[in-house]
């Protein structure tokens, strides 16, 4: 009978040690939601803002709290280097009061044709999560205008035009 008693207080006491140090789940603290665009599709050089809200859902102020703009590459999965896009730059949104609303306005130069995903996140001094919003799809179009054997034509009879120039200047200098 003892040994069933320490076989249940061993057990008692592994079943308090597992339940207290455990990792407690982090509650949402930030919610922000993309105003808009709902969808981004067009050719290179596209400039336009990206308008989110952002809320801070806790009872704390967050300080230092700052928006940014975060891209993945779906084609190549990988995210992307925002100076490329002059989007590298965060807006320091300062403190956000308990249950506060701010709408940002993020700049973004579409660069690249491709397929991605663009989220807005946020970060805090206050807070160990990074957030993000829920993601928007970009679809960057190649420019299908161009015709290819044109280009081929351009890019072969340019040099050799270019070579032939320079072969008749430098022989009428020579008589």
């Amino acid at each position: 009978m003892k040994k069933v008693w320490i076989t249940f207080a061993f057990l008692f006491t592994f079943q308090m040690m597992t339940q207290t140090s455990g990792v407690a789940i982090a509650q949402d603290t930030i919610d922000i939601k993309i105003l808009s665009p709902d969808v981004v599709e067009n050719y290179p050089g596209l400039e336009t803002s990206v308008q989110a809200e952002i809320t801070n859902l806790s009872d704390t102020e967050l300080k230092n709290a700052m928006a940014y703009i975060t891209m993945a590459d779906i084609g190549k999965h990988m995210t992307v280097n925002l100076e490329d896009y002059s989007a590298d730059v965060p807006i320091l949104l300062d403190t956000l009061k308990p249950q506060q609303s701010v709408k940002v306005e993020l700049p973004i130069r579409f660069v690249y044709t491709s397929q991605y995903k663009l989220y807005v996140t946020v970060s805090s001094d206050d807070d160990q999560q990074i957030h993000s919003s829920a993601s928007i799809p970009v679809r960057i179009l190649g420019n299908t205008q161009i015709n290819p054997l044109f280009v081929q034509i351009v890019s072969i009879a340019m040099p050799v035009i270019l070579l032939l120039l320079l072969f008749f200047v430098t022989r009428r200098k020579k008589h």
